[in-house]
């Protein structure tokens, strides 16, 4: 569709499963359930800085997956001033439910595709990742700005 905003693949996500686990959530929230879970108890300014949204923004949709029981707020082991945001049993259900959605999705849009055509983009794509962690420890090394600075 030219000229319209594609969704995002969090969208599409809950565009697949828009109840995961039971309860209805935005792209923006799912996104966040899944950083929580990758990258464990997070701070707001984390949280903020990984979704790219201001903190206060990033605090009051933690104040609401709180509120549905997704989330709860402990103090940061590293720092006691911190509340770290950390999913709850149902919070993870939540995020089983958004990955068997993801596999559904990868799999339909998959089904034409080889295995050696899938084998192939497996490679390319660690071949990818490992070119973006060189040159991102390699400018780290040098002083350099960031990849994440030259985007913003």
């Amino acid at each position: 569709m030219a000229g319209h905003p594609q969704p995002g693949f969090a969208a599409e996500l809950c565009r697949a499963d828009p109840r995961p686990g039971g309860v209805t959530l935005s792209a923006e929230l799912c996104q966040y359930l899944v950083h929580l879970e990758l990258r464990g108890p997070l701070g707001v300014l984390e949280l903020a800085e990984l979704v790219e949204r201001n903190h206060p923004k990033v605090s009051r949709w933690l104040a609401k997956l709180e509120e549905l029981g997704l989330v709860e707020r402990r103090d940061a082991p590293h720092d006691r001033r911190i509340k770290a945001a950390m999913l709850t049993e149902a919070g993870r259900s939540v995020v089983e439910a958004i990955n068997r959605g993801r596999r559904r999705v990868l799999e339909e849009a998959f089904t034409d595709w080889s295995e050696r055509d899938r084998a192939e983009l497996a490679r390319l794509a660690g071949r990818f990742a490992d070119a973006i962690v060189r040159l991102t420890e390699e400018r780290r090394a040098a002083g350099g700005e960031s990849l994440e600075a030259q985007a913003g």
